[in-house]
């Protein structure tokens, strides 16, 4: 009888393989891989002895991100397929054990949602489409490019985890297994290596700013010597970091610099309505010796708030430009406010220490180990909401928490207190939220916006909206925030940006409707849908607290 049993076990199993299909990854190449090579990944589509015929091909896998850095997709399924890749950093999922479920059945996992995805900053996530009408798919499906990082281990760094595939009538496919996990073994110049990771608030597009590594003054300042050119320079990876493997060595001293961003769309956002509003508080509301008690780190922030051309105190001057420049005032010519055409900004990098918080920019790190990590973090000239800059307050919650780069000898010299694998982006906290409805409607022949708003107390608003300009001309924008508060608004190629702030320290935006929008179509139109998209929406109250300001 045991004998019986065990025979139609393995014919069961038998049967199961001959009807599968199977999904597998490969890793090359197997040996000789070294920290910064390339490592190219395969998947490929088997069949059991039974043959099913794919003709639409879905999977999801997850890889660790602190071992690989996603370049590339190449797709080698013909150039009649469809294809479509996408990913989504900081995730891991969690198999489904429903029935015991297996995490190797990529089609039971499939057919378990919800999908367990938990959000993890050591994982990230891609999924892969495949659709052919000519034949069926088969063999090689893709091929990925990966950038190896540094990893103590290099275990368990890979893995498929979803499937799903029809055929030619749409019916499922049935049974796909994948092949579990992957590793790589056997890796080398992980015991050399200099990693800078860069404090940047979540959704900010770091990688659009690299990491310089500088010669130091000659002087023993330990001051960068910008008459030289970088020893080495980086870009930064999704996940905010840079790894140098063979620029330095051991014993030498650098200066760590993360380089600014120049004619990004997204730099039209970084100075908006409640920068300039904390730089008016900073400015005006002093103790009777003149010294600014408003902001909570003054040396830092006066630094940061000083936007003009003269001078190298921050004062009145710079209130006002930032001021102006809301108010849609072109300040090019007497300061450096960050834009998309901005040929040169007033930029702060260094290390995340205590050091910064107090005003003073330190650089020089000593590569004293084969392993070393330092933390960077940057600042924009205007920047005082912290938006597009490293918050203060999450520096000083590292710091508190021992997790900095810690300042030795004469304060120049400098090397990592504590390591973490903490991720460096952070979720920005906003003291409060405050909506504006916006409704679009056609009234007599024109098109329509209008607000409404709820919460009082506010001292600056801003709006940035896109509007379809081959279908609408802007005819008018009514005001109605207050008698005391000064509007504003511009109007360029589409872009228009208005709205109210505070020039007395005591006018707030009145509740109610405190602007209606009016344009003229050019065409005829039986309804608004896809004529305005909301770029930025900024707010601050009276006492200088930053305010999500969400559009409904």
């Amino acid at each position: 009888m045991k004998k019986i049993l065990l025979f139609l076990g393995v014919l069961l199993i038998s049967f199961s393989s001959f009807a599968q299909l199977t999904i597998s990854q490969s890793l090359t190449p197997a040996a000789g891989l070294k920290v910064g090579d390339t490592l190219t990944v395969r998947y490929t589509l088997t069949k059991g002895t039974v043959i099913k015929n794919p003709r639409y091909l879905w999977f999801r896998y997850q890889f660790n991100n602190k071992a690989l850095t996603y370049v590339s997709t190449t797709f080698n399924q013909g150039s009649s397929a469809q294809t479509f890749y996408t990913g989504w950093s900081n995730y891991k999922f969690t198999p489904n054990t429903v029935n015991s479920a297996s995490d190797n059945e990529l089609n039971v996992q499939y057919g378990l949602t919800p999908w367990a995805y938990a959000v993890n900053a050591d994982w990230n996530v891609g999924q892969l489409t495949v659709q052919r009408a000519d034949q069926s798919i088969s063999g090689l499906i893709a091929t990925q490019k990966y950038i190896l990082k540094d990893q103590n281990t290099y275990n368990n760094i890979f893995k498929i985890d979803l499937a799903t595939g029809t055929d030619t009538t749409g019916a499922n496919v049935g049974t796909i297994f994948g092949g579990g996990f992957s590793s790589i073994t056997g890796v080398t110049g992980n015991t050399s290596q200099f990693k800078v990771k860069v404090l940047y608030p979540q959704g900010y597009t770091i990688t659009d700013h690299n990491v310089q590594l500088m010669k130091l003054k000659s002087d023993g300042s330990g001051d960068i010597d910008w008459t030289q050119q970088p020893i080495a320079q980086l870009p930064l990876d999704a996940s905010g970091e840079a790894l140098f493997t063979t620029q330095i060595k051991v014993g030498d001293s650098v200066g760590v610099f993360v380089g600014a961003a120049f004619q990004k769309a997204w730099m039209n956002n970084i100075v908006t309505v409640s920068d300039a509003y904390k730089a008016f508080l900073g400015h005006s509301q002093t103790d009777i010796s003149g010294t600014a008690n408003f902001f909570t780190y003054p040396n830092l922030e006066k630094k940061v708030g000083k936007v003009t051309n003269n001078g190298n105190v921050f004062g009145e001057a710079d209130s006002y430009a930032l001021f102006a420049n809301v108010m849609g005032q072109n300040m090019d010519s007497a300061s450096m406010i960050p834009s998309s055409t901005s040929t040169s900004v007033r930029w702060y990098s260094g290390l995340l220490n205590q050091n910064w918080l107090d005003g003073i920019v330190k650089n020089r790190v000593i590569i004293d180990t084969p392993i070393k990590e330092v933390y960077a973090v940057f600042a924009w000239g205007g920047d005082l909401n912290w938006s597009h800059s490293s918050d203060p307050s999450v520096i000083a919650s590292r710091i508190s928490a021992g997790q900095y780069t810690n300042a030795t000898a004469n304060m120049s010299t400098n090397s990592i207190k504590s390591m973490s694998v903490q991720a460096m982006s952070y979720v920005s906290k906003v003291a409060e939220k405050a909506t504006l409805g916006i409704t679009s409607t056609l009234e007599g022949g024109k098109v329509v916006l209008t607000t409404n708003l709820t919460k009082a107390d506010l001292a600056g608003l801003e709006v940035v909206m896109n509007y379809d300009i081959s279908k609408l001309t802007l005819d008018n924008i009514i005001f109605d925030s207050g008698s005391t508060i000064t509007n504003f608004s511009t109007n360029k190629d589409g872009r228009l940006t208005f709205g109210s702030i505070d020039q007395l320290k005591t006018a707030r935006i009145k509740v109610g409707t405190p602007y209606k929008l009016v344009f003229t179509p050019k065409v005829n139109l039986t309804n608004t849908a896809g004529l305005f998209y909301f770029v930025l929406s900024d707010a601050v109250d009276g006492a200088g607290n930053k305010i999500d300001l969400i559009i409904e």
